[in-house]
């Protein structure tokens, strides 16, 4: 299965730009026609990631099917580093001094880390390589090892990261699906992790797993 897929960057081909038109996950159905609405990984997908990707903001890659040509799947990985407070806060006077003269906001320490910014299979794929009337699941438990984790293993080789983590986005069903499947952990009251998290994913669930910790 693993010879079928390829992953590819975003921005390598100008093609892509209409291909990512026909990706689709139903359950973001109701944002379609909102053109003022950037909602979820399908809108995001075609209305910012081009963009975001050649500003270094995100890489984004598209995991295509080479016997159909469609677009599986997507994901994003960019750099970050969680605030780790495990040891010694900074005293109240280290903190007035520090942001005196050198306009910085000391924290103990950092854990970094590479971000999971986005991940989806096309739905529409879905539907069209299943042989029943039920789309086709389990794709993105397969893509990760064979996709995501490999390039993460492979920068890590080159710099530092810790840490790989995400932010799950609505219902408990998708953070016991990245629970469950690939054994990312939340964050309870024994946890000195503190992650900067972005507006965009203000409404989501931070989960986390160490580099060390990760299986294929």
């Amino acid at each position: 299965m693993n010879n079928r897929y390829v992953c590819v960057p975003l921005t390598s081909d100008e093609n892509h730009r209409n291909e990512i038109k026909s990706f689709m996950i139903d359950r973001e159905a109701r944002y379609a026609n909102d053109p003022y609405k950037i909602i979820g990984l399908e809108a995001y997908l075609k209305r910012c990631a081009w963009e975001d990707d050649q500003r270094n903001d995100v890489k984004i890659y598209l995991i295509k099917d080479q016997i159909t040509m469609d677009i599986a799947a997507y994901f994003g990985l960019k750099a970050g580093m969680v605030v780790d407070n495990e040891n010694d806060v900074p005293t109240i006077d280290v903190i007035k001094e520090t942001l005196l003269y050198s306009n910085t906001k000391p924290v103990s320490s950092v854990i970094p880390g590479i971000e999971i910014s986005h991940f989806a299979v096309n739905d529409n794929y879905r539907r069209k390589i299943s042989r029943t009337n039920n789309p086709v699941k389990g794709l993105g438990h397969f893509f990760y090892p064979a996709f995501i984790y490999p390039i993460i293993q492979e920068a890590s080789k080159k710099i530092g990261i810790r840490m790989i983590y995400l932010y799950a986005a609505g219902d408990n069903h998708l953070t016991d699906y990245y629970k469950n499947v690939f054994q990312f952990e939340m964050l309870n009251w024994s946890d000195y992790y503190m992650p900067l998290q972005p507006e965009y994913d203000g409404n989501c669930t931070f989960m986390f797993r160490f580099l060390s910790e990760d299986t294929e």
